[in-house]
């Protein structure tokens, strides 16, 4: 599969299912333009980088869903698998820097999106980068290789998900919002891996 078939692949995935597709889309927006509450919702701060699991989460745990998959398309030599990976890596950051700085400075009901909760000052607040990568390397493992390494993924997923909340990164719906791009995104651009007999034949 040459990287214009995987964009066309996901343009006929967006022809089949459209309707699915824009009911994704409504929930990807919603998230992106929540007004959180921050004085009422995330004070005072949660400090997560003085609990042991949440540092452990956010320093290493957090990756798993980016090596497993990249591992397991270089150990079995998937090379159609890793020309995936990088256009859902690449559409990632496209896909989550770009309204990042878009939102920043909207204002909705006296909440700026881009604020996280750790300071008046930050900035990027929404969607989540983190959680979109690690809910597209959870889809990737889903997708192309296992169900049960889907589940895995989204162990990781959540757990990441749930460590930038407590390290007072970002609202819970810029985490819920980045997750959903991540996992759209990698439903669209990856495919499910033939099996060995099937490609034999």
């Amino acid at each position: 599969m040459t990287f214009r078939e995987i964009f066309q692949s996901a343009g006929a995935m967006l022809r089949a299912y459209p309707i699915r597709l824009a009911l994704l889309m409504v929930l990807i927006l919603a998230s992106m333009f929540y007004p959180t509450n921050l004085e009422r919702d995330y004070q005072p701060l949660k400090n997560g980088h003085e609990i042991a699991h949440v540092v452990a989460i956010e320093d290493y745990g957090r990756h798993l869903n980016s090596i497993v998959p990249l591992a397991i398309a270089l150990v079995s030599r998937d090379v159609v698998g890793l020309k995936q990976i990088l256009v859902v890596t690449v559409a990632g950051i496209v896909a989550t820097h770009g309204p990042k700085r878009m939102l920043n400075d909207v204002t909705i009901q006296g909440t700026r999106l881009g604020q996280r909760p750790i300071s008046p000052d930050s900035q990027h607040n929404t969607p989540s980068g983190h959680s979109t990568l690690a809910a597209s390397g959870a889809m990737i493992m889903f997708r192309r290789y296992s169900v049960w390494l889907g589940v895995f993924g989204l162990a990781v997923t959540l757990m990441t998900m749930y460590a930038r909340y407590m390290l007072d990164k970002h609202t819970i719906s810029a985490t819920i919002a980045g997750a959903l791009i991540g996992a759209a995104i990698a439903t669209l651009f990856v495919t499910r891996r033939q099996s060995v007999s099937r490609r034999q034949c």
